[in-house]
């Protein structure tokens, strides 16, 4: 019995630990080709503090440069690595919509 509450509280503290999305208002922007050290697309946003972050399931129809967004995010773990001086925060889009 006190396995099976154990095991019940454990998979309880561990379920509600999941990361929530963040939405904000932004920006699709491209910059520059990344084979050529540019950054791709990325989004930047007043709330993520104005810095660019990489979006890693962006869809086609959203890579238009300088299109206004709403969208709905995770941070993930990974870090976009470029040619800048801190490597770029990736996040995954769980929800986005043109303004």
């Amino acid at each position: 019995m006190k396995h099976l509450l154990l095991l019940t509280f454990t998979l309880t503290l561990f379920s509600s630990c999941t990361k929530e999305a963040t939405c904000t208002d932004g920006m699709i922007r491209w910059g520059g080709e990344p084979a050529v050290d540019g950054l791709g697309w990325y989004f930047i946003s007043a709330d993520l503090g104005n810095k660019p972050v990489k979006l890693k399931n962006l869809s086609g129809n959203y890579q238009v440069d300088s299109l206004q967004v709403n969208a709905c995010l995770t941070l993930l773990t990974e870090k976009y690595q470029c040619f800048c001086a801190v490597p770029l925060d990736m996040y995954k889009v769980e929800k986005i919509r043109r303004r």
